[in-house]
């Protein structure tokens, strides 16, 4: 009788092992997937830290209203931003930049969010929208005689700024990337202006 009683018992038994594989299974791929993104403080390991300072640089061209002194003009930049989710992806950024040439120079004073998406570890895609204060200045010159004389003319307005582009970051710590998309809108009561920028950056994490 009870070894009737055992035979009977083995399939729940089989059973059971079987369940407690299968949960053993699940249980380990969360583990292991929870240090993948971060370390055993909880803190991402693609970034050191909370904060980023980069510096970009590139060409600008002049798309929309753009005159032909202003349609090819160079830009730099520098992007402080302050990491406020706790993977460090998303950003509220500051991104004071300068688009000039000889006689034109655009100042651009924006704030903005950035959202870093993940791909690979180090590799990340992220757009980023800002908006905020600007200033055109136009500059002219005139020979009269012996003399030289200049003048300069400011406009104020705002600026509006879609950008999407791609990092790398080595060691958690230097980020290196590209922008190929980011169209500057300069705006005033008078008008607006659209210009497109291939944007090249470097900066760290901290």
């Amino acid at each position: 009788m009870d070894k009737k009683r055992l035979l009977n018992a083995v399939p729940s038994v089989g059973f059971a092992v079987i369940l407690s594989l299968v949960g053993l299974f699940l249980c380990e791929n969360q583990v292991y997937a929870h240090p993948a993104l971060y370390d055993g403080n909880g803190r991402p390991i693609d970034k050191s830290g909370w904060f980023m300072l980069n510096v970009r640089g590139g060409p600008a061209v002049g798309l929309v209203h753009a005159e032909a002194p202003m349609r090819l003009l160079g830009s730099i930049g520098v992007d402080v931003g302050f990491a406020v989710s706790r993977d460090y992806n998303a950003y509220i950024i500051l991104t004071p930049n300068l688009q000039a040439n000889a006689n034109f120079v655009n100042v651009s004073l924006p704030i903005g969010f950035q959202y870093d998406i993940r791909l690979a570890r180090g590799l990340y895609l992220y757009p980023r929208m800002s908006i905020g204060f600007s200033s055109m200045i136009f500059k002219s010159s005139l020979d009269y005689g012996p003399f030289h004389y200049y003048s300069s003319d400011i406009i104020h307005g705002g600026t509006f700024i879609p950008e999407f582009g791609i990092k790398y970051i080595v060691n958690g710590r230097l980020n290196l990337g590209l922008e190929p998309f980011s169209t500057p809108i300069f705006f005033n009561k008078n008008g607006y202006s659209v210009w497109y920028r291939f944007m090249f950056l470097i900066g760290f994490n901290a």
